[in-house]
């Protein structure tokens, strides 16, 4: 080896070392949920006695991720790898719609799936998220449709179409979380005003 290659491969290991034990500098991962916020005392729900359940949620694959999708264009989405969901979403919206649902109604008996076999539900909600997210302009949309689904598998009404858009208060990650949740709050109120009569 000459003189020429011994310093090169000198820098080479210096360079390595250094990326390997010199200081980080990476962003830290944030996590975020989405909360309950339907209050009976704006619910026009009546109470109810029936046993509920919140069956699956069918999500577009672009939102079945751990990061945080927003939308910035008509055919372009932006995937935050630094800021993430500390649960899949096909689990906390069906938690946060229990809740919701449990709050609206006044009632404790709202299940979600899987329930335990053994437990009777008289009704079950099917939802299909069909949009989610927000975008560039502070606002978040979401779409779906929905039923509710006797026991025994008819149909309560026809599936039902449903959308709601939520403005921001900033542009915040912290915000568009809190206007993901209150949409959330406005399907809950339909969901549970759409409870038939026991």
């Amino acid at each position: 080896m000459n003189r020429a290659h011994a310093l090169l491969a000198s820098v080479t290991a210096a360079l390595l070392l250094a990326g390997c034990f010199g200081p980080r500098t990476t962003r830290p991962t944030r996590l975020f949920v989405l909360n309950a916020t339907a209050t009976r005392s704006d619910s026009n729900a009546r109470a109810t006695e029936l046993r509920l359940g919140v069956g699956r949620i069918s999500l577009p694959e672009r939102l079945n991720r751990s990061q945080i999708v927003t939308r910035t264009g008509a055919n372009e989405v932006h995937v935050a790898d630094f800021s993430q969901w500390a649960e899949p979403l096909e689990k906390s919206i069906p938690r946060v719609l229990s809740e919701n649902l449990a709050r609206l109604t006044g009632t404790d008996q709202v299940s979600v799936y899987p329930w335990p076999t053994q437990m009777e539900i008289d009704l079950k909600i099917e939802i299909a998220i069909l949009e989610f997210e927000g975008n560039s302009d502070g606002e978040v949309t979401l779409a779906t449709r929905w039923r509710w689904v006797r026991s025994n598998g008819s149909e309560v009404r026809p599936l039902q179409g449903s959308s709601y858009a939520e403005s921001t208060a900033d542009r915040s990650t912290e915000a568009l979380i809190a206007a993901m949740s209150r949409a959330l709050a406005s399907l809950s109120r339909d969901i549970a005003s759409a409870i038939p009569s026991p």
